[in-house]
């Protein structure tokens, strides 16, 4: 709404003063257990004034606040989206600093859930755009509308106790800008890059990571073969196979990581060396020890030599 025009919307009373003191009595009943608040007429039209663009939407809730005495959780879908950038944009300074660092602290939670992932599949994705974009939206959704109404009625309460009568209070509040686009661009937008490109590079390592993790996983599903062949021959004669090529083995997915294959002829332990395929594992060696449980079944032991923890499938790790 315009200034002229919201100034046009007072009432022409002899004495403007009087529209201070001038109020409407709402219909007697409770709300959350109080009766409702008296609400000065002037106050819608200061309101439209202080909020600026979007009014309308944004009024209509304030003087239901005002008339209950608190605010109360909505849903607002630009704060969902951008959040640091609308409270910016509305001048609220503070909680646009808060919302704009809102991913960082769910970039974290997501980090200590990266153990439960084996691979970067669609749950992880999801999961990432779950916890840096859509979860730090939520709080700030819900919250907006009681931050803009409690900013706007500070600026309102401080306007009108510095002025003389509500057209001037009215024609101060219209002289003020209420929004700010150079501080959404600059400032809202500007700490979403910043938090996108610390943020980046972290969730490009983790996916690299969890695909050798993947790879190391494919792995070892391809040397099953040779654990089920010794766990078989073991169950059968107590022997020990021979070293054979083990073509079960090369004809799967995840033998191209595996350079050299050894089974030792006494104990059954199963060396795996690691090719290059994978400049990360290149060079480095999986042992797979087995051992016999009290039933007599075969139980097997990974032991990664010199692979670091984060690219160690479930079954290697600790």
């Amino acid at each position: 709404m315009s200034a002229p025009r919201a100034l046009a919307a007072l009432p022409n009373a002899a004495a403007p003063d009087s529209l201070l003191d001038a109020t409407i009595r709402l219909p007697d009943h409770l709300v959350g257990g109080a009766p409702e608040r008296v609400v000065r007429p002037a106050l819608a039209v200061l309101f439209r004034i202080a909020v600026g663009p979007s009014a309308d939407r944004y009024v209509r809730r304030f003087l239901a606040f005002e008339r209950t005495g608190r605010g109360r959780p909505g849903w607002h879908w630009p704060s969902l989206l951008a959040p640091g950038v609308w409270a910016f944009y509305r001048r609220l300074w503070l909680p646009g600093l808060v919302f704009a660092l809102l991913p960082i602290a769910g970039a974290l939670a997501f980090a200590s859930l990266a153990p439960r992932f084996e691979q970067a599949d669609f749950a992880w994705f999801a999961c990432a755009i779950l916890a840096v974009w859509l979860l730090p939206g939520v709080v700030p959704a819900l919250v907006a509308d009681c931050l803009l109404y409690a900013h706007v009625r500070r600026v309102v309460r401080r306007t009108e106790q510095g002025a003389q009568s509500v057209t001037e209070a009215a024609q101060e509040l219209a002289l003020r800008s209420p929004t700010s686009t150079a501080a959404a661009l600059w400032l809202g937008g500007g700490l979403m890059l910043a938090v996108a490109a610390a943020l980046v590079p972290h969730f490009r390592t983790a996916h690299a990571e969890l695909n050798v993790r993947a790879q190391l996983a494919q792995m070892l599903s391809a040397v099953r073969f040779v654990q089920q062949e010794i766990e078989t021959t073991w169950a059968d004669a107590r022997m020990v196979p021979r070293q054979s090529d083990h073509a079960a083995v090369r004809a799967q997915p995840g033998a191209g990581l595996i350079a050299d294959l050894d089974v030792n002829p006494v104990t059954g332990r199963v060396r795996v060396a690691l090719g290059p395929l994978v400049p990360e594992l290149a060079g480095r060696t999986i042992l797979l020890a087995p051992s016999r449980d009290a039933h007599e079944r075969v139980q097997w032991l990974c032991i990664p030599v010199d692979i670091p923890q984060r690219y160690l499938p479930k079954e290697c790790r600790g």
